[in-house]
Protein backbone atom coordinates (compact mmCIF):
# COMPACT_ATOMS: atom_id res chain seq x y z
CA UNK A 1 0.00 0.00 0.00
CA UNK A 2 2.89 2.30 0.70
CA UNK A 3 4.25 1.89 -2.83
CA UNK A 4 0.91 2.93 -4.34
CA UNK A 5 1.22 6.42 -2.87
CA UNK A 6 4.69 7.01 -4.27
CA UNK A 7 3.56 7.74 -7.87
CA UNK A 8 0.89 10.13 -6.60
CA UNK A 9 3.33 12.01 -4.40
CA UNK A 10 5.87 12.15 -7.21
CA UNK A 11 3.25 13.51 -9.62
CA UNK A 12 2.27 16.26 -7.16
CA UNK A 13 5.92 17.22 -6.63
CA UNK A 14 6.60 17.35 -10.38
CA UNK A 15 3.48 19.49 -10.94
CA UNK A 16 4.56 21.91 -8.21
CA UNK A 17 8.06 22.23 -9.67
CA UNK A 18 6.73 22.81 -13.18
CA UNK A 19 4.20 25.40 -11.96
CA UNK A 20 7.01 27.32 -10.28
CA UNK A 21 8.83 27.51 -13.61
CA UNK A 22 6.09 29.37 -15.45
CA UNK A 23 7.20 32.57 -17.16
CA UNK A 24 6.72 35.96 -15.48
CA UNK A 25 4.49 38.38 -17.33
CA UNK A 26 4.34 42.11 -16.77
CA UNK A 27 1.31 44.31 -17.26
CA UNK A 28 2.50 46.97 -19.70
CA UNK A 29 -0.66 49.01 -19.06
CA UNK A 30 0.14 49.44 -15.36
CA UNK A 31 0.53 53.02 -14.22
CA UNK A 32 4.20 53.69 -13.55
CA UNK A 33 3.87 57.42 -13.05
CA UNK A 34 4.86 58.75 -9.62
CA UNK A 35 1.95 59.27 -7.30
CA UNK A 36 0.87 62.71 -6.16
CA UNK A 37 3.02 63.73 -3.23
CA UNK A 38 1.29 64.69 -0.02
CA UNK A 39 2.62 67.07 2.54
CA UNK A 40 3.11 66.07 6.15
CA UNK A 41 3.09 69.70 7.26
CA UNK A 42 -0.25 70.67 8.77
CA UNK A 43 -1.96 73.72 7.32
CA UNK A 44 -2.22 76.70 9.64
CA UNK A 45 -4.97 79.20 10.20
CA UNK A 46 -8.17 79.78 12.10
CA UNK A 47 -11.28 77.68 11.79
CA UNK A 48 -12.84 80.48 9.75
CA UNK A 49 -9.96 80.15 7.28
CA UNK A 50 -9.52 76.36 7.27
CA UNK A 51 -13.11 75.12 7.32
CA UNK A 52 -13.91 76.56 3.85
CA UNK A 53 -10.75 74.84 2.54
CA UNK A 54 -11.86 71.58 4.16
CA UNK A 55 -15.31 71.97 2.66
CA UNK A 56 -13.87 72.60 -0.82
CA UNK A 57 -11.65 69.52 -0.56
CA UNK A 58 -14.56 67.33 0.52
CA UNK A 59 -16.77 68.79 -2.23
CA UNK A 60 -14.36 67.51 -4.88
CA UNK A 61 -13.94 64.08 -3.31
CA UNK A 62 -16.94 62.32 -4.95
CA UNK A 63 -15.61 63.12 -8.43
CA UNK A 64 -12.10 62.03 -7.49
CA UNK A 65 -13.47 58.75 -6.13
CA UNK A 66 -15.54 58.10 -9.27
CA UNK A 67 -12.55 58.79 -11.51
CA UNK A 68 -10.02 57.09 -9.19
CA UNK A 69 -7.98 60.25 -9.58
CA UNK A 70 -6.13 61.30 -6.44
CA UNK A 71 -8.86 60.30 -4.00
CA UNK A 72 -6.38 58.88 -1.48
CA UNK A 73 -4.31 62.06 -1.55
CA UNK A 74 -7.47 64.14 -1.18
CA UNK A 75 -8.52 62.08 1.85
CA UNK A 76 -5.08 62.70 3.35
CA UNK A 77 -5.42 66.46 2.79
CA UNK A 78 -8.87 66.32 4.42
CA UNK A 79 -7.38 64.56 7.44
CA UNK A 80 -4.58 67.13 7.62
CA UNK A 81 -7.02 70.04 7.47
CA UNK A 82 -9.09 68.44 10.22
CA UNK A 83 -5.98 67.89 12.37
CA UNK A 84 -5.15 71.59 11.99
CA UNK A 85 -8.62 72.91 12.79
CA UNK A 86 -9.78 70.38 15.39
CA UNK A 87 -8.06 71.98 18.44
CA UNK A 88 -10.01 75.21 17.91
CA UNK A 89 -13.31 73.36 17.47
CA UNK A 90 -12.59 71.21 20.53
CA UNK A 91 -11.96 74.35 22.57
CA UNK A 92 -14.99 76.32 21.39
CA UNK A 93 -17.69 73.76 20.51
CA UNK A 94 -16.62 70.31 21.71
CA UNK A 95 -20.09 68.85 21.14
CA UNK A 96 -19.50 69.10 17.37
CA UNK A 97 -16.21 67.17 17.40
CA UNK A 98 -17.70 63.63 17.14
CA UNK A 99 -19.78 64.68 14.13
CA UNK A 100 -16.78 66.25 12.40
CA UNK A 101 -14.71 63.13 13.11
CA UNK A 102 -17.45 60.92 11.66
CA UNK A 103 -17.42 62.96 8.44
CA UNK A 104 -13.62 62.76 8.20
CA UNK A 105 -13.72 58.96 8.67
CA UNK A 106 -16.43 58.73 6.02
CA UNK A 107 -14.17 60.64 3.58
CA UNK A 108 -11.31 58.20 4.14
CA UNK A 109 -13.64 55.21 3.79
CA UNK A 110 -15.08 56.64 0.56
CA UNK A 111 -11.59 56.96 -0.91
CA UNK A 112 -10.36 53.58 0.34
CA UNK A 113 -13.49 51.64 -0.64
CA UNK A 114 -14.29 53.48 -3.88
CA UNK A 115 -17.66 54.76 -2.66
CA UNK A 116 -18.52 58.14 -4.22
CA UNK A 117 -21.96 58.16 -2.55
CA UNK A 118 -20.26 58.13 0.87
CA UNK A 119 -18.12 61.07 -0.21
CA UNK A 120 -21.23 62.93 -1.36
CA UNK A 121 -22.97 62.30 1.98
CA UNK A 122 -19.85 63.44 3.80
CA UNK A 123 -19.96 66.72 1.87
CA UNK A 124 -23.61 67.30 2.76
CA UNK A 125 -22.98 66.55 6.44
CA UNK A 126 -19.86 68.70 6.53
CA UNK A 127 -21.73 71.62 4.96
CA UNK A 128 -24.25 71.50 7.80
CA UNK A 129 -21.50 71.23 10.42
CA UNK A 130 -19.50 74.13 9.00
CA UNK A 131 -22.64 76.29 8.91
CA UNK A 132 -23.41 75.34 12.51
CA UNK A 133 -19.89 76.22 13.61
CA UNK A 134 -19.31 79.40 11.65
CA UNK A 135 -22.88 80.61 12.04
Amino acid sequence: MRHHRLPTIAAVCVAAVLAACSPTTYDSTADTQPREATSTTLPTGTAAELLPLLLAEVQGLPTRVMNADGDGAAATRIEQLWAAVSPEIEATQPELVPDFEFVIRRCRAAADRNRPADADRAFKNLTTLVQAYLG
